[in-house]
């Protein structure tokens, strides 16, 4: 995954072209010709610059072999998808479903934003406002504004028109500088922007009147957020270990895990957070494995798992089984019963070392993962079987959606398409 924009690569100006010429010594025509010794004399090179050379020979041989499994890799995959979007050049990191309409929204590293038709791929809306990678693209609960936010934490809302039309009128109506910005959503029933940033501060909008409130975060960054089940609480990881549970209307810290409890993390260089839907639980992972549980109250349990941790998410609240889900970059999905704090099933990933980018629960026993390697894959959370697999990208899937009225599902990925499919039937 992109942590940020890559940099140009830099262009080289040159006044004239004698710049350009390497300056080389001529022999003059007068002086006397080389020798025999002269002409056998050889390069000196010491064992160590040869087994350098050698060692540069054998990576480009590498490099190659690589480049010609991937071609052979991509040729041989089947796209699935019911309809494919190519219109962005670049990666594209965001994607979101309008919850009524049939319009999708995508955002890339292009720095373009389209709102199009879910069934033809046209173009409905451009947002070209952007500068820098547009790495959220969200409808609200109810569809009636879209925010598109990037990198360098520039925020733009749009007001959809309630008009019942093919083509969205959109009229900007809020937009926000904040530093760099982590992530970035709508609440689950209101008009509410929630944000984390860089240096630590979340920030929570009311939109449209655009009325803040900052929850500090003293100069740490701020790697995740998730709404609790009642929707008036937020939980949050910093990247020095530090957990908080905050309340929304007054902004004061409810919980908090510092370096001086016991259970407490440390530093860390990944965390992601998940609040169960049926209850005041709580979840943050960190890159390396261990799951700290917690309650309003504070940490109640820890547990180490055996591979790293990239994404988190707990099955839904209609679920009869207590099931949290942990995937990682080496393609590992562990699925554990939290009420007994104990892992009750492993996925079998059908392809070797393709990491595990997302995780979310299509019904309370389908699990999807999206992979490294293109590849949406579908396991029954009871028994860790494969259901399915849904192919057609051939890179990183950094983001998905699920639509569960009409069974579509919305992938984007570093390929820079985004692509619709129509799941398979779920089942129970």
């Amino acid at each position: 995954m992109l942590d940020n924009t890559p940099p140009h690569r830099q262009s080289f100006n040159y006044d004239s072209d004698e710049e350009l010429i390497e300056e080389i010594a001529l022999v003059e025509h007068d002086e006397p010709p080389l020798d025999d010794d002269d002409e056998l004399e050889m390069e000196e090179v010491t064992m160590a610059e040869l087994e350098n050379r050698l060692m540069h020979a054998e990576n480009r041989e590498s490099d190659d072999e690589a480049e010609i499994e991937d071609q052979q890799r991509i040729a041989n995959i089947k796209d699935e998808a019911l309809f494919t979007f190519r219109k962005h050049k670049q990666p594209v990191f965001a994607c979101g479903f309008h919850p009524q309409r049939d319009w999708a929204v995508t955002g890339s590293q292009d720095d373009l934003a389209y709102v199009w038709n879910i069934s033809t791929g046209e173009v409905l809306y451009e947002i070209n406002e952007h500068r820098d990678t547009i790495t959220e693209a969200h409808f609200s609960h109810d569809g009636s504004y879209l925010v598109t936010g990037d990198l360098a934490g520039e925020l733009r809302v749009y007001k959809v028109s309630e008009q019942r039309e093919d083509r969205p009128i959109l009229s900007k109506v809020w937009e926000y500088s904040m530093s760099d910005m982590t992530w970035l959503f709508w609440h689950r029933a209101a008009h509410v922007l929630i944000g984390g940033s860089d240096n630590g501060d979340v920030y929570v909008w009311r939109i449209p009147g655009g009325d803040c409130k900052i929850l500090p975060g003293q100069d740490e960054r701020c790697e995740a957020g998730d709404l609790s089940n009642d929707g008036k609480k937020l939980l949050t990881a910093y990247i020095n270990g530090v957990i908080k549970l905050w309340d929304l209307k007054t902004c004061q810290v409810l919980m908090e895990v510092n370096k001086q409890h016991t259970l407490a993390f440390g530093d860390i260089t990944h965390a992601i957070v998940a609040c169960d839907r049926d209850s005041p639980f709580y979840l943050c992972a960190e890159g390396g494995g261990k799951m700290l549980f917690c309650t309003n109250n504070g940490p109640v349990n820890s547990v180490q798992c055996e591979h790293g941790i990239e994404c988190v998410a707990f099955a839904p609240p209609t679920a009869e089984l207590k099931l949290v889900a942990c995937g990682s970059l080496e393609g590992n999905i562990t699925i554990w019963d939290y009420s007994k704090y104990a892992v009750r099933t492993v996925c079998e990933n059908p392809l070797p070392n393709d990491g595990v980018l997302r995780l979310k629960w299509l019904n309370d026993y389908t699990l999807l993962a999206a992979t490294s390697q293109g590849n949406l894959v579908a396991y029954d959370a009871r028994t860790g079987v494969l259901k399915f697999t849904l192919t057609g990208h051939y890179y990183d899937i950094y983001e998905f959606v699920y639509k569960p009225e009409e069974n579509l599902l919305l992938s984007v990925s570093e390929d820079t398409t985004a692509k619709i499919f129509k799941v398979p039937s779920l089942g129970e």
